[in-house]
């Protein structure tokens, strides 16, 4: 799959060997992949072959552009100094050109950079050519994905094999926290449902633990972006949805924020008992923090930093259940152990007769003299083919997740102001320190402690909470600073004396949702300065944090990081202003997003939410919301738990309107 000219072609292949290029062995000890270069791994043909899938023609245009501009001597000399085409200069001089457009400026020229230097150290270091070991992993000690025999699941989806009308008493729009939820409680009160789910079915016996195979499980391949491309947003797309590949964190939302959601915006019972009931309930059937976690090198090193600073530390209930230790929980649970809904709720509801459409798209919502009558969805089949679907239904539940769902709502022709605003995303960058001991950052449970000292900054409950991350060599590669290949590999080879923490952002100020000229989601935001100032202590406390945890070397998450080494570099007060004054510029550093919420929230009347208290739209009868997308603010936690929490809340209500 190309879309590039031979040209061009060519000019990718250089900035990947550039990114990644060959270094001469000047020591026996030095692992042999610093001789390795991207074009040893056919990187450039990759990367093309990725950006043909997941990003948009307008971004594929702009790259061929810039990439013909590289190419011109005029262009490079003008901008950077360097006064040649791309393919004449050194691999110094490339290293210095790429490095201009890294620290440039202009936001145009870092967005170009980083928008492939992420991807292409990603697939660098996660690609298995051959279906082998990546050559660059016996260096970083890092495991090949274990053959394992696990249970084999036993949901089977519905079959489409040629265009056709389908019947339904309630139509289920996603299978994630929320519809997940919504359709294992309505088979139980005896409806009839069909769920509907935009991605695949995986279960058990094709999690296979391999980073990049896994990318099948996340939305555009894990490869989501805003519209400026400086947060990379990891949302499931797959039965099951993000409790598939999360993290198990099972936090149940915190009173000061369901008080806030009554109060603030009309979510009426919130912070009522009947709510908590469904928190309940949610917990019971996913078996939330029952079972005690292993707490890993990394969790153990956030624990023991926060403990020497007296900062307060806690463990992590995780919906788990004989999950005994697995390294690669984030790429689907192989034992079966993780207790998503593609475990419990979804097989639950399968169990008592409904019906499952994978690789599914809504187009729209049918909606006839101002009432939802159904769907038309676009069903790919055994074959490959795809098949136009008309499902009729008395009810329809929009659950797609908070990119999605108001995508669907405003292709289905809804108009409420609300519906794609005031989108939060909990913003996360993360923080390296480097250990004398082994860390090995991907072994266990991926998240097992937290620090939520500095939640409540502003008094009114907005902050941040210190967690920490699976750290796989993909990922990791990613998120490292890039000043020069030499100097990210060296990087990369300390990747298993690495801990890191994450800063995890309850963002009081949100962004947008909205289609392009396909109906396609596009995610506009723009970290606020309000929000950036807690990001910004919550770095400063995670540096900390390192610090005292015994760490001989920290860094910011700059594209040109400061780095600090204790007892060596002179005062950490006077490192920890320095990285202050630093700030925050898009695609200047490391910026992530795992949760998206608010996007039809829900409010007291149609001037403050896009549904009503019970999730019903304000502008057509039998359409329900019950998904992230419905929470009134950020939850500040991980908020599994809250969606799922707020859908059950949700659909006890939806039963009683169905008897």
């Amino acid at each position: 799959m190309t879309f590039l000219t031979p040209e061009q072609r060519q000019t990718l292949h250089l900035i990947c060997d550039t990114l990644i290029p060959a270094l001469p062995l000047v020591d026996p000890d030095e692992p042999a992949f610093y001789g390795l270069a991207g074009s040893d791994l056919e990187l450039a043909a990759a990367l093309e072959a990725n950006l043909l899938v997941a990003s948009s023609e307008a971004n594929r245009t702009q790259l061929q552009m810039v990439l013909n501009l590289l190419e011109s001597a005029v262009f490079n000399g003008l901008s950077v100094r360097l006064p040649y085409a791309f393919r004449d200069m050194t691999l110094e001089e490339r290293t210095s050109l790429l490095r201009s457009w890294a620290n440039s400026p202009l936001p145009a020229a870092r967005q170009f950079f980083q928008s492939l230097k992420r991807l292409a150290l990603f697939l660098f270091y996660s690609m298995m050519p051959a279906g082998r070991a990546n050559p660059a992993w016996e260096a970083l000690g890092y495991p090949e994905p274990p053959a394992v025999n696990p249970p084999v699941g036993s949901i089977r989806p519905l079959m489409i094999d040629q265009p056709t009308t389908l019947s339904t008493d309630v139509l289920v729009i996603g299978s994630g926290a929320g519809g997940g939820v919504v359709a294992g409680e309505l088979s139980a009160a005896g409806q009839d449902v069909l769920v509907v789910e935009k991605g695949g079915y995986y279960a058990e016996q094709d999690f296979n633990g391999r980073e990049l195979d896994s990318q099948k499980l996340y939305e555009r391949r894990g490869l989501l972006t805003t519209s400026d491309l400086s947060m990379s947003i990891l949302a499931g797309s797959t039965l099951g949805g993000g409790t598939t590949i999360n993290w198990t964190a099972s936090l149940a939302t915190p009173a000061e924020v369901l008080h806030e959601w009554e109060r603030e915006y009309g979510f009426s019972g919130a912070s009522g008992a009947a709510f908590q009931a469904s928190v309940q309930a949610v917990s019971e059937r996913l078996n939330v923090g029952r079972e005690d976690s292993q707490i890993t090198a990394v969790n153990r090193l956030l624990e023991a930093g926060c403990k020497a600073l007296d900062y307060r530390v806690e463990p992590i209930p995780r919906n788990a259940k004989g999950c005994g230790v697995c390294d690669f929980c984030n790429f689907g649970c192989a034992s079966g152990g993780k207790q998503s809904t593609l475990r419990t709720y979804l097989q639950d509801a399968h169990e008592r007769g409904a019906r499952i459409l994978v690789k599914a798209q809504v187009e729209r919502v049918l909606i006839e003299r101002g009432e939802a009558r159904g769907a038309l969805v676009d069903v790919e089949g055994a074959d490959g083919r795809r098949h136009r679907v008309t499902i009729r239904a008395k009810t329809v539940v929009v659950a797609a997740g908070a990119i999605h769902t108001p995508a669907i709502l405003m292709r289905s022709g809804l108009l409420n102001h609300n519906i794609g605003a005031n989108l939060h995303l909990h913003p996360v960058t993360v923080i390296y320190g480097q250990f004398e001991e082994l860390v090995k950052g991907w072994e266990g449970p991926p998240m097992t402690r937290l620090s939520p000292a500095f939640a409540n900054l502003d008094g009114q409950g907005y902050g941040v909470r210190l967690e920490t991350a699976p750290a796989h060599p993909g990922i990791t590669a990613a998120a490292l600073p890039w000043q020069s290949g030499a100097a990210h590999k060296r990087l990369m080879q300390r990747m298993p004396h690495l801990a890191n923490i994450i800063v995890l952002t309850r963002d009081r100020y949100g962004g947008r949702v909205r289609v392009d000229g396909r109906g396609e989601p596009v995610v506009d935001y723009r970290l606020h300065p309000y929000d950036a100032r807690h990001l910004m202590r919550g770095l400063v406390e995670a540096l900390r944090v390192h610090i005292a945890a015994g760490a001989v070397e920290v860094s910011s998450p700059h594209t040109r990081p400061l780095i600090y080494r204790p007892g060596v570099d002179g005062s950490a007060a006077d490192y920890l202003k320095a990285v202050e004054a630093r700030g925050f510029q898009p695609n200047a550093y490391a910026l992530f997003s795992a949760h998206q919420m608010s996007s039809c929230r829900i409010g007291g009347n149609s001037a403050r939410g896009a549904v009503d208290p019970s999730g019903e739209s304000y502008e057509a009868r039998g359409l329900y919301v019950m998904d992230g997308s419905v929470l009134p603010s950020a939850s500040g936690v991980n908020p599994m738990l809250s969606i799922m929490s707020v859908a059950h809340f949700l659909a006890q209500q939806l039963k009683t309107r169905l008897v």
